[in-house]
């Protein structure tokens, strides 16, 4: 394929995925609901093993609830994705689904090595919390407004916490904060701002000026 025809490929694919925006954030916000209903029980288990067994979760089943947590919110992704592509009768890896991907794979990669990498409870839960934000504004190309401002806002909170965490969460006289208490800055962020986010895309509904169709893709 010469450099021309390769150009006019991405910009066919760049100009589906615009137009495309709207459909995309209304995969996005039942998601989302799922994602922010998990993460509240998350952190209902935590707190019911803290107070049955009077110690909180340890490094490793932290690691593993939430790691379940986000097995089950891919799964319900994966699931509202090929309901859509059925819905309008198209391949489920398509080309826009393959560029989706493609932006969000660096970002995705860097989580998934420092999450074997890294072990105490409160550093995880910002890498993810920050990292997150990063791979929903890698697709501000072709993401609706409401998904790059969670993006953001995912971002902005996670760099805070990068800064402030020994102040907000380190109690006098421990090391680090606990797993519970990381258990609730996790439910607070992916539970209450994924919650937020489904609920302002039902209340508002569609935007239909969030796409803007390229007129020199054909």
């Amino acid at each position: 394929m010469t450099d021309p025809d390769y150009a006019a490929q991405q910009l066919r694919v760049i100009r589906s995925l615009m137009e495309r925006a709207t459909i995309y954030r209304a995969i996005s916000a039942p998601t989302a609901l799922v994602a922010g209903l998990l993460s509240l029980g998350g952190f209902a288990l935590a707190y019911y093993v803290k107070h049955a067994r009077e110690h909180p979760l340890t490094q490793t089943e932290f690691l593993i609830v939430w790691l379940v947590i986000l097995a089950l919110t891919s799964f319900t992704n994966l699931v509202f994705l090929w309901r859509g592509s059925v819905q309008r009768k198209e391949p489920f890896f398509s080309s826009g689904m393959k560029c989706a991907l493609a932006n969000l794979a660096p970002v995705l990669l860097i989580a998934a090595v420092l999450t074997f990498l890294v072990h105490r409870p409160i550093h995880l839960a910002i890498i993810w919390i920050t990292l997150y934000g990063l791979a929903l504004l890698a697709t501000q190309h072709f993401a609706p407004r409401s998904l790059i401002i969670l993006g953001i806002t995912f971002l902005f909170t996670g760099t805070i916490f990068l800064v402030t965490w020994k102040h907000l969460f380190m109690p006098p006289g421990h090391g680090e904060p606990s797993s519970l208490v990381v258990s609730g800055l996790m439910a607070a962020t992916f539970g209450g701002f994924h919650l937020a986010y489904a609920a302002a895309v039902w209340a508002w509904g569609e935007d239909r000026d969030e796409s803007v169709p390229l007129t020199n893709g054909r």
